[in-house]
């Protein structure tokens, strides 16, 4: 599978703010919002200035939250160094810095889909998933793919419910 630009450029915009100070004046942290009949389209500042076609989270009106698939990259857009583990957690950091930005956090999430490069690291994927999510856990899905973004050893959507 090759690696789409506009895949690797998602990945890079929506992981950028998920390491920014929640309490700078700064906005390429924020998530800016647009409105329609249909939900608020939260976009970062990058995403905005750059034009790219993609919301880096949607807001239905049944207030269901998508977030966009992440893989585990730094505060610059690299993926962080030693595979699965380390990229799992970058993968919670950015997605809870989403959440908190939507006023929600992990027990907001209802559920998941997993894409793991190496079906093998399963069990070592679980044992840190189950550090972020306790019981009841999300639903989830899960298969392999080969050739994620920046390489990757995993990438994680999930969907949250507005409480």
């Amino acid at each position: 599978m090759k690696v789409k630009p506009l895949l690797l450029a998602l990945v890079f915009l929506i992981s950028k703010p998920a390491f920014a100070d929640h309490h700078a004046t700064s906005s390429s942290g924020e998530l800016k919002a647009t409105t329609t009949v249909a939900g608020s389209f939260y976009s970062s500042q990058q995403t905005l200035d750059r034009g790219f076609p993609f919301s880096d989270a949607v807001r239905t009106t049944g207030n269901l939250v998508f977030l966009s698939g992440l893989v585990g990259t730094d505060p610059d857009g690299e993926l962080v160094e030693g595979g699965l583990a380390p990229e799992t957690h970058a993968i919670f950091r950015q997605m809870q810095s989403h959440l908190q930005q939507l006023n929600l956090d992990l027990k907001d999430v209802v559920k998941c889909l997993v894409m793991i490069d190496n079906i093998d690291e399963w069990a070592e994927f679980n044992k840190i998933y189950t550090t972020y999510f306790i019981p009841p856990y999300p639903a989830r899905s899960a298969f392999g793919a080969d050739g994620l973004a920046l390489g990757a050893a995993l990438e994680l959507e999930c969907t949250a419910v507005e409480q």
